[in-house]
């Protein structure tokens, strides 16, 4: 999962040109959604790096 989370922040990083310090206080914030997916298997670590970009870009 460590693994997985750091996928995340750096593609956060790397596609929003987003710091990584915010980024992994989005994945702090989002961690019930995070570890949801991860289960679930079925969503790399780009899609959900989208769909918090996304979020967050709403609210």
């Amino acid at each position: 999962m460590l693994t997985f989370t750091a996928e995340i922040i750096n593609c956060i990083h790397k596609y929003y040109n987003i710091n990584k310090e915010d980024a992994q206080e989005i994945v702090n914030d989002e961690w019930d959604y995070i570890e949801e997916e991860f289960v679930k298997e079925q969503s790399s670590a780009k899609e959900i790096a989208k769909n918090l970009i996304s979020l967050y870009m709403v609210a």
